[in-house]
């Protein structure tokens, strides 16, 4: 799943599913005064179970309904968030195992702040929540917890 945007190249794209063996499903998303979203993470999360969007971001109809049957083809239970929520950073999460292989998922407290409370029960369905305060990362980096984490995929030591 990628959003269109100047930081996301469809030949780019198609070459790393390639070697991952992905199937790429590009959509364009924009922001409450219709300006592209710049980045995926910042309307969607997607964890083991589930999947927090905005697909209100997603203008095309066809596009949107495309994204939301590839989700649910996918096993992943739809929490829809709201544009206003994305400024929140509620789109701006990672889920991570602990040690104890214990689903987290990581979101800033500006995020679960925003989070409505039938939202944050769906969720809790599916993974443990960890919040936390990161207001200058939100105010002066224009990112959340999503993007001060990277995950590692190789294998122990």
């Amino acid at each position: 799943y990628a959003c269109v945007s100047p930081r996301t190249h469809p030949d780019l794209l198609q070459d790393f599913c390639n070697e991952m063996d992905f199937t790429p499903l590009l959509f364009r998303a924009v922001d409450l005064h219709g300006k592209e979203i710049y980045h995926t993470n910042v309307m969607m999360t997607i964890g083991e179970t589930f999947a927090v969007i905005c697909l209100e971001c997603i203008p095309d109809a066809n596009e949107r309904k495309m994204v939301a049957q590839s989700l649910k083809a996918t096993g992943k239970e739809i929490i829809e968030i709201t544009q206003e929520q994305v400024l929140a950073f509620a789109g701006n999460m990672l889920q991570v195992k602990n040690n104890s292989e214990e689903r987290i998922l990581v979101m800033s407290a500006s995020a679960n702040g925003c989070l409505r409370p039938d939202q944050l029960t769906v969720l809790e369905k599916h993974t443990q929540i960890l919040s936390c305060e990161i207001p200058t990362i939100e105010k002066y980096g224009g990112g959340s917890a999503r993007c001060m984490m990277a995950e590692v995929f190789l294998p122990a030591l």
